[in-house]
C-alpha cells in the first residue's frame, strides 16, 4: 500500500507530505484539494501506464494549469510504499522496508517543451524515512517550500532507477550481483515505465511498475453501463466504470460461493427483501447481466434496477473479491444512496482485505462512523494552498469530541 504521498507545486497542493493508512477518508469544503490529492496518485498511474502526454493532456490542455498558481515551472510527486515481504527477503542484512518513487515534471531547458526533469526509484529503511519525515515537517503550508522532493544521496539508500536530464536512464540490479543496464530514453519517456522485464534483478521495481500500471483503480461508476448487459471477453477484475460488474459477480459466485453468499447477506442489511443476486448469460450473444430476486418471487434485471441499487452492489462487493488488490480511489461513494445504505457501503469499503481504499466524502453519515485517525481534514490556506490535518490531531475536533457527534460538527462548518 501507499504509506506516504508528497507533492510540490501540483495544482493547489503547494507542498504536502502526508502519511496514509489502508483506509483513509478525505473531508473538507469544496475546492479544498481532496480531488487533487487523489489525482496525484492517479497521475503517477497514468504516467507509467499511458505515457507523459496522455497523463498531462487527459487533465489539461496547457501543462501550466497543473503548476501551483500557474506560475511554477514544474511540479514534483513522490510516493512511498511498503516493500512486499517476499521481495524484502532478497536484501539479506539490509533492512529495506520501503520503496520510494519520485518524479519531477516541467519545462525542459532550451526547448520549452514539457518533459521529465528527474525520476528515481529508491529503497530505504524505516529509520531513514523517519529522519526525512522530521525534516519535511519543518515546512509550514504557507511557509518556504522545499527546493525539491528529490532524495539526496545518503548512505543506506539504494537507488534502483535513476533518470538524469540529458543523460542515460540507469537501472541498478537490486541484488547487487548483476550488470546495470542504461538507456537514453529522452525527457518524454518514463524510466520506470521502460524498466527491463527482469524480475530476478528488479523484483521491487517490477512490482512497483505493475502496481502503478494495473493496481490503481479510480472508481467512477457509470450508471448507464451498470444497467447494460456486458459483452463476453471483458476482464473479470472490476473496471473503473463498473461496466463488467455482471462478469465480476458471476466469477465470484463460481470461484468463491461462500463469499458470494456472505455478500448477499450483507446486502440484506439494507435490502431485507432481497433473496439473491444472480447473473444470466444470454445464449444468442453471450452477454451477461444481473438479476436481483426478491422474496416475493419478483426477478428484476439490471436495466430495471435503480442507479442506487446498482451502485450499492458494485461498492459493497469489493470487500468480498478474493483477488482484489492494489489502491482504490473513490470520490463521494454516498452519491445516489439512501443514508441507511451509506453506512453499509462505508463499512464494506473500510474492510477490503487486500487493498488500500482512499475516498472523499461530503456525507455526515460517513463522517459520523469514521474513526478520527482515519480522517484527513482538508482546508484552503489564505494563499489557496491545501492544508491537511489528521482527524485525531484536529484542534477543534478534539475540543468538541465529547460534546457532539462528528456529523453535527461537519454540517455546522466546525470541521473545515
Amino acid at each position: 500500500m501507499i504509506q506516504r504521498l508528497e507533492t510540490l507545486y501540483y495544482q493547489c497542493l503547494r507542498h504536502v507530505d502526508q502519511d496514509l493508512s489502508t483506509s483513509q477518508v478525505l473531508v473538507g469544503p469544496n475546492g479544498s484539494g481532496k480531488t487533487t490529492f487523489l489525482d496525484a496518485i492517479a497521475f503517477l498511474s497514468d504516467l507509467v501506464c499511458d505515457g507523459l502526454d496522455a497523463a498531462i493532456y487527459k487533465r489539461v490542455n496547457d501543462v501550466h494549469d497543473l503548476f501551483w498558481l500557474q506560475k511554477a515551472d514544474r511540479f514534483e510527486l513522490a510516493i512511498e510504499l511498503a516493500v512486499p515481504e517476499v521481495e524484502g527477503r532478497l536484501f539479506g542484512d539490509h533492512e529495506y522496508t520501503r520503496c520510494r518513487y519520485e518524479i519531477a515534471i516541467g519545462l525542459v531547458e532550451d526547448t520549452d517543451e514539457v518533459g521529465i526533469l528527474g525520476e528515481k526509484v529508491l529503497l530505504l529503511t524505516d529509520s531513514l524515512r523517519d529522519e526525512v519525515s522530521a525534516q519535511e515537517s519543518l515546512f509550514p503550508v504557507d511557509g518556504p517550500a522545499p527546493k525539491t522532493l528529490g532524495t539526496p544521496r545518503v548512505r543506506g539508500i539504494k537507488t534502483i532507477v535513476n533518470k538524469v536530464p540529458g543523460g542515460n536512464d540507469k537501472f541498478y540490479d537490486e541484488t547487487g550481483s548483476g550488470w546495470d543496464p542504461s538507456f537514453k530514453l529522452g525527457a518524454r519517456r518514463s524510466a520506470l515505465a521502460n524498466l527491463p522485464e527482469d524480475e530476478t534483478r528488479f523484483p521491487v521495481a517490477t512490482w512497483l511498475k505493475r502496481l502503478l500500471m494495473d493496481g490503481v483503480l479510480c472508481l467512477n461508476l457509470d450508471s448507464e453501463k451498470l444497467k447494460r448487459p456486458c459483452p463476453p471477453g471483458f476482464a473479470r477484475a472490476l473496471l473503473a466504470n463498473g461496466a463488467n460488474l455482471p462478469w465480476v459477480i458471476a466469477t465470484l459466485k463460481d470461484k468463491a460461493p461462500a463469499a458470494h453468499s456472505a455478500w448477499v447477506n450483507h446486502l440484506r442489511s439494507v435490502l431485507p427483501n432481497l433473496e439473491s443476486v444472480n447473473t444470466v448469460v444470454r445464449p444468442e450473444d453471450r452477454h451477461c447481466y444481473l438479476v436481483a430476486r426478491y422474496q416475493n418471487g419478483l426477478e428484476v434485471p439490471s436495466w430495471m434496477l435503480s442507479d442506487g441499487t446498482l451502485r450499492l452492489f458494485a461498492l459493497t462487493q469489493l470487500a468480498y473479491l478474493p483477488d482484489f488488490e492494489g489502491v482504490c480511489l473513490i470520490e463521494e461513494p454516498e452519491t445516489g444512496l439512501h443514508p441507511g445504505a451509506v453506512e453499509t457501503v462505508f463499512r464494506s469499503l473500510s474492510a477490503v482485505p487486500h487493498a488500500q481504499v482512499l475516498m472523499t466524502t461530503h456525507s455526515p453519515v460517513i463522517l459520523n462512523v469514521s474513526e478520527p485517525n482515519h480522517l484527513l481534514c482538508f482546508s484552503p490556506s489564505d494563499t489557496g494552498a491545501t492544508k491537511i490535518v489528521l482527524g485525531e490531531t484536529h484542534e477543534t475536533l478534539n475540543a468538541w469530541r465529547t460534546r457532539t457527534d462528528l456529523s453535527a460538527l461537519y454540517a455546522g462548518g466546525v470541521l473545515r
